[in-house]
């Protein structure tokens, strides 16, 4: 299996086509289709999840949730990241290239 590309805030990402989501009680839940495997999210992963819906910047999804949220840039940049990457190894979200 080859290694993924680290995501930076200048990547483009958008949700992989690849599952079924819903909310449930305000917060997403989905099903991977490729994995079979079942996620639910916290409010702010579930905010990331609607952001992601269409494809954007990590920066700009980092500027739009500080406008929402309580939170220093530099914990909300570290801790998208996190998410994205983690939503990037189960084939959650795709990579968009660069124009």
């Amino acid at each position: 299996m080859s290694a993924l590309p680290p995501l930076a805030l200048t990547t483009s990402v958008v949700r992989s086509s690849d599952q079924v989501s819903g909310d449930l009680d305000g917060k997403v839940v989905l099903l991977s289709i490729e994995n079979g495997e079942y996620y639910n999210m916290n409010e702010v992963g579930s905010r990331i999840w609607a952001l992601i819906e269409q494809p954007m910047t990590v920066a700009a999804l980092v500027d739009r949730l500080l406008g929402e949220f309580e939170v220093e840039r530099a914990t909300c940049e570290r801790e998208a990241l996190a998410f994205l990457d983690q939503l990037q190894r189960d084939k959650l979200l795709r990579v968009v290239p660069s124009a």
